[in-house]
């Protein structure tokens, strides 16, 4: 017991020769324990964006004029490419007004009696949304987000590829605009300068549309239940200091 008893004392006497020698050697180098913790750059209140992103579009629901009900719908993935301006409200809140265009996707349907005559198009669309957004400071680099849009989805639909011998309907090419709405959640990545990395998921809904056969001049199809999940990736440019301009980049905390 005794021989345990001197062990232990001795590790102790020994720990605490390291650890002030450590805590000598950290008061010459002048490094604080703190240097691993990084106070935030100065905010500024405006910021430019710029985004792409790639859509998972869900099956639509499409009828035609005497209510007719189509099966098999898809529409398929595509793109997207948009840019904004935003504001800072406050650290934690912010808005901006985003425009975006969205690439043409491949749309197919066909009745249950008619397989063989698929009714297909290209749809494409411009969407614009005002959107708000609350960032949970961590006191990171890295800054967790939700945020909710809403605004409006003007889609055109153009004729689409011949599917198995059939001819495609003949779509009138003009546009329809419809009520849009969108839900975000993501992480920005600050960089260290007034650059923003900006990695997030979004759900899109782009409302309904209708569009005229162009052979008739009456044929109407109402394509509904038009949405969208979304990967994007993006940067944020701020400019326009609102505290203390003099820091232009991360100062450790002492």
């Amino acid at each position: 017991m005794l021989v345990r008893r001197v062990s232990v004392v001795g590790a102790l006497l020994l720990l605490m020769s390291v650890t002030t020698a450590g805590a000598a050697d950290f008061d010459d180098l002048d490094v604080s324990l703190k240097d691993d913790v990084y106070e935030e750059a100065p905010q500024e209140r405006w910021y430019f964006r710029g985004d792409i992103g790639y859509s998972f579009n869900s099956d639509p629901t499409i009828v035609d004029e005497v209510d007719a009900f189509f099966v098999g719908e898809d529409l398929d993935e595509n793109m997207s490419f948009g840019a904004g301006i935003g504001y800072y409200l406050s650290r934690g809140l912010r808005v901006d007004l985003t425009v975006e265009y969205r690439s043409e996707a491949d749309l197919y349907a066909y009745y249950p009696a008619s397989p063989a005559l698929p009714l297909t198009g290209e749809m494409s669309s411009w969407v614009g949304l005002a959107n708000l957004y609350y960032d949970f400071d961590m006191g990171h680099r890295i800054t967790p987000y939700v945020g909710v849009g809403v605004g409006f989805a003007s889609h055109k639909m153009d004729p689409g590829r011949q599917i198995s011998g059939g001819d495609p309907v003949d779509f009138d090419g003009k546009s329809d605009t419809s009520f849009a709405w969108a839900l975000m959640a993501g992480v920005d990545i600050d960089l260290r300068s007034q650059w923003k990395l900006d990695i997030g998921y979004r759900y899109l809904d782009l409302g309904e549309v209708s569009y005229t056969d162009a052979a008739t001049g009456t044929k109407r199809y109402e394509i509904d239940d038009l949405e969208s999940h979304e990967i994007r990736v993006g940067v944020r440019y701020s400019f326009g200091c609102w505290r203390d301009c003099s820091v232009s980049e991360y100062e450790p905390m002492k």
